[in-house]
């Protein structure tokens, strides 16, 4: 299976925000539910606040009334009013940054110009009144476009000495002096008077799991890391074993040509042995075989067996895979490279010019350079055979300058297609009937393990490969 390493992280990456959002979201929502709740538990309890001052502290006041204790006509809000309690006791709590929410009594007919409310907060007022529900809970936005979340109760009459107060015939004269007398100040047990709600901002409302959002981002991040990792860890194995899959089909199919280069360079001195064994057996038969024929004779064959010897020492090393890295210079890479294509240049009437202006020295394998220079020639050779050209020139040059060393190898077998140019170097790309297409492909990766690249330029219907060595 092939892996594209670029989509993968871009999904991963699009994966990983899509998650992230749904997780903020969840975050979010959970942010939202749990300020809800708070808000009605706070609410609640102002209620319950309210509720006291109806159901124990008023009666309480009425008791010492009744006892001439008190006045029949005392009036203290700080006392009686539930409104005024439970407002210092947010103040109370504004002031000691305990709270960080807007607390408000809306009334319906508020004396009070503090229990004034909204447009907004007078229509959700008469929806309670008219029961349309029994809490309110909305995000709204402030005159300055800030997100709030709102939450509102309603207020209603549950005991009769709040229906006192708020009658003018039954309330204390002091409360009527201190807030008028008005025919819409009144009401009975069970109505809806007012609404106390609050407002928080949606900002604090996130901070409240923001460290668990930050939490649970970062492990999501580091989850799709490892697993971009994982994944790049296999792609990155996987393309190691294609290129040496790559490597060794390379290696087979030039090991197919060395091995006809070798038949063509036997094949000369098999004839001179086979000449010179024939010679021997008619001088024995012609009783005119001397010492000195012998030695002669036997000296000439040595001279081929040599010879096909060290054809195949050149021909095992050039395949040997544990070849030390060494210093060389160009022209000893070039010389071997043409020793092991000597027979199949001449076989095709091929002539080689070596021109070494700089003989520069490289560190690395000498074997991975050569597979280099004798793909190029080999595709020269290919080039020329399927031409028609007889004047059949390879010039390959040798030079250093700024800062790189370049061996040029140039052919005049015609230029290669300018729509194709720039596809040479692929994998398994060829326009050959029998090719492999992983030649030139190898000789680039070659390049870049050596620390330096390969190029191709058509000029003047020649071809030149330029091989670079980046100075260290």
């Amino acid at each position: 299976m092939k892996y594209n390493f670029k989509f993968i992280v871009s999904l991963f990456a699009i994966l990983y925000v899509a998650i992230t959002l749904l997780v903020f979201n969840f975050y979010r929502e959970l942010a939202m539910k749990d300020a809800r709740q708070q808000a009605f538990y706070i609410l609640d309890a102002m209620n319950a606040v309210r509720d006291y001052v109806a159901s124990v502290q008023r009666p309480l006041l009425e008791e010492l009334k009744d006892k001439d204790i008190l006045a029949d006509d005392f009036f203290d809000s700080r006392l009686m009013s539930s409104s005024y309690i439970t407002r210092e006791v947010y103040k109370i709590q504004h002031a000691k940054q305990n709270i960080d929410y807007d607390y408000k009594l809306v009334a319906l007919n508020p004396l009070n110009p503090s229990h004034i409310g909204t447009e907004f907060e007078n229509k959700i007022l008469n929806d309670f009144k008219e029961n349309k529900y029994n809490s309110y809970s909305s995000i709204i936005l402030d005159e300055n476009h800030t997100p709030y979340y709102y939450v509102g109760l309603p207020i209603k009459h549950s005991q009769a000495s709040c229906a006192d107060c708020h009658t003018p015939d039954s309330a204390p004269k002091k409360l009527v002096e201190q807030y008028g007398n008005s025919l819409n100040f009144q009401s009975q047990i069970g109505d809806t008077i007012a609404m106390i709600s609050f407002k928080i901002p949606i900002e604090n409302i996130l901070s409240y799991h923001l460290k668990e959002f930050i939490v649970s981002g970062a492990t999501i991040f580091g989850v799709f890391v490892l697993f971009i990792f994982f994944i790049y860890k296999i792609q990155k194995k996987e393309k190691e074993q294609n290129e040496l899959l790559m490597i060794h089909q390379s290696r087979l199919a030039l090991m197919g040509e060395m091995i006809r280069n070798i038949s063509h360079q036997w094949k000369q001195p098999l004839a001179q042995i086979s000449s010179t064994l024939i010679n021997l057996e008619l001088y024995a038969q012609r009783d005119k075989l001397t010492k000195e024929k012998l030695y002669e004779k036997i000296k000439d064959t040595d001279e081929q067996v040599k010879f096909m010897s060290n054809t195949v020492e050149y021909f095992k090393n050039f395949f040997n895979p544990n070849m030390q890295k060494k210093e060389f210079t160009s022209k000893e890479a070039i010389d071997q490279s043409l020793k092991l294509l000597n027979e199949a240049l001449k076989t095709n009437s091929i002539k080689v010019n070596i021109d070494i202006k700089d003989n520069f020295t490289h560190f690395g394998n000498i074997n991975d350079i050569m597979q280099v220079i004798i793909n190029i020639i080999n595709n020269a050779k290919e080039a020329f055979v399927s031409t028609n050209i007889t004047d059949r020139q390879i010039h390959i040059t040798s030079v250093a300058q700024d800062n790189m060393r370049i061996i040029n190898i140039k052919n005049n077998a015609g230029s290669i297609d300018p729509e194709l140019i720039n596809k040479i170097f692929e994998p398994y790309f060829t326009t050959k009937n029998t090719g492999n297409g992983l030649g030139l492909y190898m000789c680039k990766m070659i390049m870049q393990k050596n620390k330096g690249k390969i190029f191709v330029q058509n000029i003047n219907n020649c071809v030149i490969f330029t091989i670079v060595f980046l100075n260290s």
